[in-house]
């Protein structure tokens, strides 16, 4: 198992200070998961005020630029919003300037209200998402230009310069969330997945996931060389009581401050259980394993057991969330990092060499 850190933020000038003050704190974090050993670092993409990032690719670049080993993502980039040909020149020219460090998460938003902003009807999103990446796939690939014609997209004679460092193309995770047919496209074409451990209904998130190994064997792809990335959220403390007491108020406060963007947007993608959540209620997703809070002993057992469950092989985290304050994003990753990373990769290098 890989361990990754999302920043999929929530930003409260009364906590983080400036925008430039924050930005810089959240950079000067990915230089403190370089020296933990982390393995990757991504950044969210939304475009409604003081959450997320308008542009992740200019943070993973910036990521990428302070860093030498460290893996940068997106997680994820919000494909159907944009037009496939900068998406293309955009994350290609990130994998060239980061040595090949480039994790392409990719998926399709729940805000609606970002469609409109973009002028892109969302009844129009599954087919200019499976689109843009069929496009995207083509111009990594190619020896030289080509010419494509889509429903959404006819582009002639198109040769992306630079071409990717890693090849064939970057690592490439598909989201899914809970209905089936982004889990059966994801297999299909070949991708790795990205789910997420904090949905309720953890059985179907099994399926699912079961459905795109089978998709991905049914196509002629070895399930084996693909990974599966799971999110969730992680607050670790030595002081396990205090861990779930912290964990369950940030994730509160953002669950909070998530459904009001919801409200806001004039949408119902967030589900009741979040827009009328409680603390209590957040415990009871601790107690579930939908997300993580406790000390180092209790995460290790815990999240040795969903991922030998579901076979995941990146685990990404989100911790600065919530009106957390700074001090304590810092020490819940250096928490983590110390004392879980390694006994969790003790174990998977036990399995590795049974």
């Amino acid at each position: 198992m890989r361990f990754g850190i999302c920043y999929n933020i929530d930003y409260h000038p009364d906590v983080h200070g400036t925008p430039e003050q924050y930005t810089t704190e959240l950079l000067e974090q990915v230089d403190l998961l370089e020296e933990l050993g982390y393995d990757s670092v991504w950044f969210s993409e939304h475009h409604c005020g003081a959450y997320s990032f308008g542009n992740p690719a200019i943070m993973a670049t910036a990521a990428a630029a302070r860093t030498k080993r460290i893996r940068v993502g997106t997680g994820v980039s919000l494909v159907p919003l944009h037009n496939p040909v900068m998406l293309a020149e955009q994350y290609a020219l990130l994998d060239v300037l980061s040595g090949g460090r480039l994790e392409y998460g990719i998926g399709r938003g729940y805000l609606m209200q970002e469609y409109d902003w973009f002028d892109v009807p969302v009844a129009e999103s599954h087919t200019r998402y499976r689109e843009a990446m069929d496009f995207i796939l083509q111009a990594w690939q190619s020896q030289g230009p080509i010419d494509f014609n889509g429903q959404h997209f006819q582009i002639e004679n198109y040769n992306c310069f630079p071409k990717p460092v890693q090849k064939p193309f970057p690592a490439i995770y598909a989201s899914g969330s809970t209905t089936p047919d982004s889990y059966v496209w994801a297999g299909q074409k070949g991708l790795n997945l990205g789910t997420a451990l904090f949905m309720p209904d953890r059985d179907a998130i099994r399926r699912n996931i079961g459905l795109w190994r089978q998709n991905l064997a049914d196509h002629g792809h070895d399930p084996s060389t693909r990974e599966l990335c799971a999110i969730t959220q992680m607050y670790c403390d030595e002081d396990g009581d205090q861990a779930v007491a912290d964990g369950a108020e940030y994730a509160l406060n953002y669950y909070k401050f998530f459904a009001q963007l919801d409200k806001q947007a004039k949408t119902s993608t967030v589900p009741d259980f979040y827009q009328n959540a409680d603390v209590s209620a957040m415990t009871a997703m601790n107690d579930a394993d939908l997300v993580f809070f406790g000390d180092p002993d209790n995460l290790t057992r815990r999240l040795r057991a969903v991922g030998d469950d579901l076979g995941i092989d990146l685990l990404l985290m989100e911790v600065a969330q919530g009106r957390a304050p700074v001090k304590k994003v810092r020490k819940a990753l250096e928490t983590f990092g110390r004392q879980v990373m390694p006994r969790l990769r003790e174990r998977a290098a036990e399995l590795t060499t049974a």
